[in-house]
């Protein structure tokens, strides 16, 4: 085995990107290899913001093989007489061999008698290093960027313009220490033109250190050099020392504070090639701010991990950059100067916004457009509110819940016409619910808008989950204003014909409608004897709560819903439960599970439960129901069952306890099941018998109709 080493360089790519395209690079490698009947092993990839690296040991040249050449039946390889035919004859000329040198086998193992003509090719093993372009051309083509980029350049593979992430500046291709020639070209005129990257063993160090040898041109010959040639350059080459260097300075700078780093971490080891540090300070007279505040314009707008004192306050920042901290003290001053600047504006738009009450501003939404087809985010306030109030209706909620709930629904909205959410736009509903906090209205009220575009993620432990841990009074209006907000996105934008395709979905509505979804699954909880919200029922409310609009009122209701049940369907399914486990329950005939989504989650993981416990008892049901849903659906049975007859259902019929304890009881049907398909006929010829036996299977499948229709189950938990 030899060492490839491919290093390909390109001015800085996007560090989101990096990490993905480290991973197809080594996936799609293999597999190309592969294709050409050589097994890489060993195969590592690294990647910096400046160039992807590809490390694999590959056998020196291709193994000699067979390869068989197919050629044509044999009923037209001779005719009656038993004759060769042309084509047969041509064939054998073709591959150099007499015809009667040609094998005849079966093409298709499935099907024996019929023969081909077959001849099998001896194929002399190629030299690697002669493979290794058309491998790499094809890597290179292979790489799927979010945004490619034409640099007008040529690849000379057969299919002429290539374009790429980021422009190509550099190549390093060897193998077993020798570089494997390999050119790209300009592509001028729409044809290839003159060479600009031609591959070498010279590699590229960091672009402004060490000073006086910066982007020095760097010779090497494998890769374990290249990782020691470029850290002398200041390059780390692999991701995961850059991280831990990061993550040991940070510490040091935290000097044991805390940190919530939103992720940026990861972002910052794909940022830099040579990470270095920095701590900065945040003036005493902001660290009052909203911490809220401070992380928005830290975190988000400047790309810096905001650190926190012993007790809890924001008082310094973090940053990273590209270089050996040798100007450490200004690059801080810089850093500080840009922050100071965006909290002083941030100061300025929180005391402005605090002359005027949140409610005075809801007349300013009026002219805040939702969407032009939709009316304003005064007329959506409006409508969330009424939302709520049909919850009450329903007995879901009263009393200070309702009353809560009602009041951040109206309220939800305001904060989009402060100064400070116009300028931070991340902080939408959060504004809402400091301001309202500040203002001395019910804490359910405010902690309610501030986290009403909640919830994002699927996963029961996502936000705002541990903002709600142990209030159930509150999370439950959360659950009330979050559900009329994206009940009402859903109904109006599917009222205007915007419904979410496979490839767009614009407006988020994929997000709301798992939103939706959660709201009641994770923060609803229902106390005994209380029924959860029918999802179904308020999203028919919320699309007859706008005026007429494109699409026919029953037409969205009906598309509203089924897009519902798509995502509840999908929100448990990402959760861990079989696919056809929920299925069976959420398409379970008798029983919506949009009419109550917390029962449905219950039934899912009581089927979960029970059918782990007895799972051949569940394969052979699964079948046996498919066979009775199939004859059901052909006739018509009877009103009722005679008892006298069929006894296996009617014990079950009036089954209690929980859903374990029912399902268990129902899993017993199994031997009575089959053995009425192996012995009765069900279409008999006797009129009642026949109705009577479909009655039975009917009533049967009814039973577990209440919990899923076992029918989707297939095969073995």
């Amino acid at each position: 085995m030899a060492e490839l080493l491919i290093e390909i360089g390109f001015e800085e790519m996007p560090a989101p990107w990096l990490a993905g395209l480290g991973e197809q690079l080594q996936a799609r490698f293999v597999e190309a290899a592969s294709r050409e009947f050589l097994e890489a092993t060993d195969a590592t990839v690294a990647w910096t913001p400046r160039r992807l690296v590809l490390c694999a040991d590959l056998p020196s040249r291709q193994s000699d093989r067979e390869e068989p050449v197919w050629g044509p039946a044999l009923k037209v390889a001779k005719d009656t007489a038993g004759a060769w035919t042309p084509a047969a004859q041509g064939f054998a000329k073709k591959n150099g061999v007499a015809v009667t040198e040609l094998l005849q086998r079966a093409k298709d193992e499935a099907k024996p008698g019929e023969l081909n003509l077959l001849f099998v090719k001896k194929v002399t093993g190629r030299a690697t290093s002669e493979l290794v372009p058309g491998l790499l051309a094809g890597v290179l083509r292979a790489l799927a960027f979010p945004k490619r980029m034409s640099w007008d350049a040529w690849l000379e593979d057969g299919r002429g313009a290539f374009p790429f992430g980021r422009p190509i500046r550099w190549l390093v291709v060897l193998f077993d220490g020798a570089v494997v020639p390999f050119a790209i070209h300009a592509l001028e005129g729409g044809a290839r033109g003159r060479i600009i990257v031609e591959s070498g063993a010279v590699t590229r160090g960091h672009r402004f250190l060490p000073k006086g040898a910066a982007h020095e041109q760097l010779v090497v010959r494998s890769f374990d050099e290249l990782g020691r040639i470029l850290r002398k350059s200041f390059v780390i080459l692999a991701p995961d020392e850059r991280a831990s260097r990061i993550e040991d300075q940070l510490r040091a700078a935290a000097s044991g504070g805390t940190w919530d780093d939103h992720g940026l971490r990861a972002e910052w080891r794909d940022l830099v090639e040579y990470p270095t540090v920095m701590l900065g300070q945040v003036p005493q007279e902001f660290r009052g701010l909203p911490p809220e505040v401070l992380e928005t314009v830290l975190v988000h707008h400047q790309k810096y991990i905001a650190l926190r004192d012993a007790d809890g306050r924001i008082d310094r920042f973090a940053a990273v950059t590209n270089g050996d901290g040798a100007s450490a003290p200004a690059i801080t001053r810089g850093m500080q100067r840009v922050v100071v600047a965006r909290l002083r504006d941030a100061s300025f738009f929180l005391g402005e916004d605090r002359r005027r009450p949140l409610g005075e501003r809801l007349a300013d939404l009026g002219g805040v457009t939702f969407h032009r087809g939709l009316g304003t985010y005064r007329d959506k306030s409006a409508r969330m509110a009424a939302l709520v109030e049909e919850m009450g209706r329903r007995g879901l909620l009263s009393g200070e819940m309702l009353a809560a709930a009602g009041k951040a629904a109206e309220l939800a909205k305001a904060d989009l016409v402060t100064l400070m959410v116009r300028e931070f736009p991340e902080l939408q509903g959060v504004m809402g619910g400091i301001y309202l906090s500040g203002e001395g209205v019910p804490e359910s009220v405010a902690t309610a808008v501030r986290w009403h575009y909640h919830p994002i993620a699927v996963e029961a432990d996502a936000e705002p989950a541990a903002a709600f841990a142990g209030q159930d009074d509150a999370a439950r209006v959360f659950a009330a204003v979050a559900l009329a907000d994206k009940l009402d996105t859903l109904a109006g934008y599917f009222g205007i014909g915007e419904n979410p395709t496979g490839s767009r979905d614009p407006y988020g509505l994929r997000r709301a409608g798992q939103g939706a979804v959660r709201a009641v699954l994770d923060f609803w909880r229902p106390k005994a004897g209380e029924a959860a919200p029918d999802i179904e029922a308020l999203a028919a409310a919320a699309v007859a709560g706008y005026p007429p609009l494109k699409q026919p009122v029953a037409e969205t209701t009906r598309n509203v819903q089924a897009f519902l049940l798509d995502r509840l369907e999908y929100v448990l399914s990402a959760r861990g439960y079989a696919a056809d486990e929920v299925a069976a329950v959420v398409h379970a005939p008798e029983l919506s599970a949009l009419g109550d989504p917390v029962l449905a989650l219950r039934r899912v993981e009581a089927l979960q439960r029970v059918r782990r416990e007895v799972p051949e008892d569940f394969a052979g049901l699964g079948e046996a129901f498919k066979r009775a849903k199939n004859i059901v659906a052909q006739a018509e049975a009877a009103a009722s069952v005679d008892p006298a007859l069929f006894e296996a259902a009617s014990r079950l019929r009036q089954a209690k306890g929980s859903y374990e304890e029912r399902l268990r009881g129902l899993a017993s049907l199994r031997a009575p099941v089959a053995r009425f398909f192996d012995d009765v006929l069900v279409m008999a010829e006797d009129p009642r018998v026949r109705a009577n036996r479909l009655a039975l299977l009917q009533q049967t499948l009814s039973l577990f109709y209440r919990i899923a229709d076992i029918s989707r189950l297939g095969g073995t938990s």
